[in-house]
């Protein structure tokens, strides 16, 4: 029996150290979050993930208020993940795998105007960074109001270009 309870206090050390993981991180995106002056449109994926892995948490209902905390701050930081956008100091990025984009990290931008018939202006936004890596952000905004706003953000050695669908 005591096998048992040993087990249990371990499982929720480790759950309580998740926990912490996960409040910090959500303090990490509501801080970066805040700085967003152009909001990027919302990344669906991130909300459908949260709806599954939220729903099979809660299958096996467990009744210790550590995995109900790490299950609620999960569901929430993905929820949150889906919010992106340019920021005045980084690039807020969205997605699975959100986080922060230094303006010094990128060598190139491609705006890609989407013009739907009956819908207000959009552009998709394509930042390659240093490292061969390729970010995209979408926006209800015309290419001219982010291709001006990033102008003053960018290094005058980065390339914006235009491109078509």
């Amino acid at each position: 029996m005591s096998t048992k309870k040993g087990t249990v206090k371990i499982m929720d050390g480790i759950i309580i150290f998740i926990d912490i993981v996960f409040l910090v991180g959500a303090i990490f995106s509501i801080y970066w979050q805040s700085q967003i002056e152009i909001r990027a449109t919302y990344k669906l994926s991130t909300l459908i993930f949260a709806v599954f892995v939220g729903a099979w948490l809660m299958i096996s209902p467990v009744n210790r208020l550590p995995y109900i905390l790490m299950v609620a701050e999960f569901v929430t930081l993905t929820i949150m993940n889906g919010v992106g956008g340019i920021g005045s100091k980084k690039i807020i990025l969205s997605g699975f795998y959100s986080g922060v984009l230094d303006y010094s990290q990128i060598v190139h931008v491609t705006l890609i105007p989407i013009e739907i018939p009956g819908q207000n202006e959009r552009v998709a936004v394509i930042f390659n960074t240093k490292r061969p890596q390729q970010i995209e952000l979408n926006f209800k905004r015309s290419y001219k109001d982010i291709e001006k706003y990033l102008e003053d953000k960018l290094s005058k050695d980065v390339q914006v270009e235009i491109g078509q669908v």
